[in-house]
């Protein structure tokens, strides 16, 4: 009898392991194909200097599609994290709507990846458990490991994306099964992305540095004022949520676009930091990361991204946060390595890594992504400022359930 149902835990398992492994497969062409369609319509707008009439085409498009499903304009994390806990499948409208809306978003304006990934994930996820006639009460599972392959992929970090999707699926239960197969698909979709669109780091660090114990002292500083900016980024964000709920969702998009005009007028002209670049090549990311910046530039970006950030979140527009909150943070850490040129890539990554942690409360996610994005190992620092951002804002949390 034990051998029995042995047996067939064992071809559970790898019936389980195969179709994740398929789920990954799909999914890194699908994140391969979305990427080359970023960037191909960013370098045909800015070459063609079409860029003003693409926002004006991107508020128009997101106003419709908002009026058409107002689910369009909830956070792709926020509205993933929807449909998995009450086990409804993607719309396909939807599904196809944030694709088109996130080439028009993510080509242009400095979002993130990950919240459009995480919904995109979800559907593909679904679909082809619907495909392989999977009972619909694991529909929800499946969007999940499907969601963590996307966010895996796009983000070129297999073993943060689980987490990631974990930290903000599961909370603190654990779910080793969830784990193991997130893993098996996230590093297939990964694999494939990689070997379609190029190996190279999202954060790159040229420079080599050692850390010593007193580097943990500026860790916990980084860790305090990360936490500082995270609850300002929240008041800020707080505001503008506000704000958008005095205009009608239909008209929201439209409605903001004069202070986006401004606002990518500004960081269009911004030589020193190529903001508009972000989520196209991460370009942003990496200056700030390899060379010292002066500090009233880092300011500026930083404020300039935090307006970007908490305006397409409140107002409808397709994005996610990790990337800008990336880039904060290494800011935050550039500004820091004034007082210690040497030590720039270890301030840019402990930097990032305490921002993701004090803006979101994922102080695993945080560390891992940091070291997968960087191609690099640092945890001791990075864990120091990632758990004091973690204590000083616990309560912070820019997207809410």
């Amino acid at each position: 009898m034990k051998v029995l149902l042995h047996k067939k835990y064992i071809l559970l398992k790898t019936k389980e392991t195969l179709f994740a492994l398929i789920i990954g497969a799909v999914v890194g062409v699908a994140a391969s194909f979305l990427d080359v369609m970023v960037q191909f319509i960013h370098n045909l707008s800015f070459n063609l200097h079409l860029v003003y009439f693409q926002l004006l085409f991107l508020s128009i498009y997101s106003s419709l599609i908002n009026y058409l499903d107002k689910g369009f304009a909830t956070p792709g994390l926020l509205l993933a994290l929807k449909f998995l806990r009450e086990n409804i499948i993607v719309p396909f409208l939807i599904w196809t709507a944030k694709f088109f809306g996130v080439v028009l978003s993510l080509s242009i304006l400095p979002a993130g990846r990950e919240g459009p990934a995480m919904l995109l994930g979800t559907g593909l996820g679904q679909y082809l458990a619907e495909l392989f006639k999977i009972s619909k009460g694991q529909m929800s599972y499946w969007g999940t490991i499907g969601a963590t392959a996307f966010v895996g992929a796009f983000l070129k970090t297999p073993l943060g994306a689980t987490f990631y999707v974990f930290e903000n699926r599961f909370g603190k239960i654990l779910n080793v099964d969830f784990i193991i197969n997130s893993l098996i698909a996230s590093t297939v979709s990964y694999t494939i992305y990689v070997y379609l669109r190029g190996f190279h780091p999202i954060i790159p660090i040229t420079n080599q540095f050692h850390w010593s114990i007193l580097d943990l002292i500026p860790a916990v500083a980084l860790g305090v004022i990360t936490s500082f900016v995270a609850v300002i980024t929240l008041l800020i964000y707080e505001l503008f949520k506000f704000l958008a709920k005095l205009v009608d969702e239909f008209y929201r998009p439209i409605a903001i676009l004069p202070l986006i005009l401004l606002l990518f007028t500004i960081a269009y002209n911004h030589h020193s930091i190529h903001l508009l670049e972000l989520s196209v090549n991460y370009k942003p990311i990496e200056e700030v990361s390899t060379q010292l910046i002066p500090i009233d530039i880092l300011v500026e970006a930083i404020i300039l991204q935090i307006l970007f950030l908490s305006i397409l979140l409140s107002f409808g527009f397709p994005g996610g946060i990790i990337l800008p909150l990336i880039f904060i943070g290494a800011s935050l850490g550039n500004i820091v390595a004034h007082l210690d040129p040497g030590k720039l890539g270890l301030f840019t990554l402990t930097g990032a890594a305490a921002m993701i942690c004090a803006a979101m409360n994922v102080p695993i996610t945080a560390v891992v992504m940091i070291s997968e994005m960087s191609h690099q190992t640092l945890m001791v620092p990075e864990i120091v400022s990632v758990l004091t951002a973690y204590f000083l804002a616990s309560s912070v949390k820019l997207l809410k359930r």
